[in-house]
């Protein structure tokens, strides 16, 4: 239900529905001040997907989010106990692979949690969950990638998170079987706010490790023309906001 809910009502497809939802009802509305009403709907619906696909927009919104300065890439230690990679995405079954891979997000952030393994001699951690009922779980697809390509060993995995909150809940408990107190967080500059967030929440001190931070338009005539992956980028930002907002409500 919360999977069908988030689809329907983040971009894009929330704003087709409103777009369809306002033809509708100006179809079938006869009085004028209804029918005023669902063509502002149906012209909102259409302005929204036009300035989410923006790539300054999506740029705006998703810079809001990236507060957390990267960490030093010169040098040799940092302040932690562990390093901990969060899963994102997996891509299932793809042909030249005949097995599950991670997928683009997912892919950053482990290059990145493994590069500081090997440049500090910590602990890495993955924690993801299964994502469908008939796959592996996200963390051991990252897993296999992270020692079989890029050539470093993963401690452990935790294998039930399904949310940013359960990968909290999942490592916070692990880490206090194991002794650790603080954990360096790797995951897209954009979701580290609601992940130190969560990982605070269950008493774990986190050292921020963002990655993949996401650059801002070359020149503003660029940002300014629509594009398909800006209105991808936009519906990340909006997911991490109203998960934020959602996380602080229902404590």
């Amino acid at each position: 239900m919360k999977w069908l809910l988030e689809n329907m009502l983040m971009p894009p497809t929330g704003l087709y529905l409103m777009v369809l939802a306002g033809l509708v009802l100006r179809w079938r509305a006869r009085r004028p001040l209804v029918r005023g009403a669902a063509t502002a709907l149906a012209a909102s619906g259409a302005l929204l997907s036009v300035t989410l696909s923006l790539p300054l927009v999506s740029f705006l919104l998703l810079d809001g989010l990236q507060s957390f300065p990267s960490l030093d890439p010169a040098a040799d230690s940092i302040d932690a106990d562990v390093i901990v990679v969060l899963a994102g995405d997996v891509d299932c079954d793809p042909p030249e692979y005949g097995s599950d891979q991670p997928g683009a997000l997912s892919q950053i952030r482990c290059r990145y949690g493994a590069h500081l393994s090997r440049r500090t001699g910590l602990p890495l951690v993955i924690t993801g969950g299964v994502l469908r009922p008939d796959r592996r779980p996200a963390s051991h697809v990252l897993r296999d990638y992270v020692e079989d390509e890029l050539g470093v060993t993963v401690a452990w995995t935790e294998d039930d998170a399904k949310t940013t909150r359960g990968n909290a809940r999942g490592v916070a408990r692990l880490m206090n079987q194991r002794g650790y107190t603080r954990a360096a967080v790797v995951t897209n500059a954009w979701h580290m706010p609601r992940s130190v967030e969560a990982f605070e929440r269950e008493g774990v001190d986190v050292l921020p490790a963002p990655t993949g931070a996401h650059p801002a338009p070359s020149q503003i005539i660029r940002g300014l023309i629509p594009r398909a992956r800006s209105m991808r980028d936009s519906s990340w930002a909006l997911h991490e906001y109203v998960g934020m907002l959602w996380y602080r409500i229902s404590d």
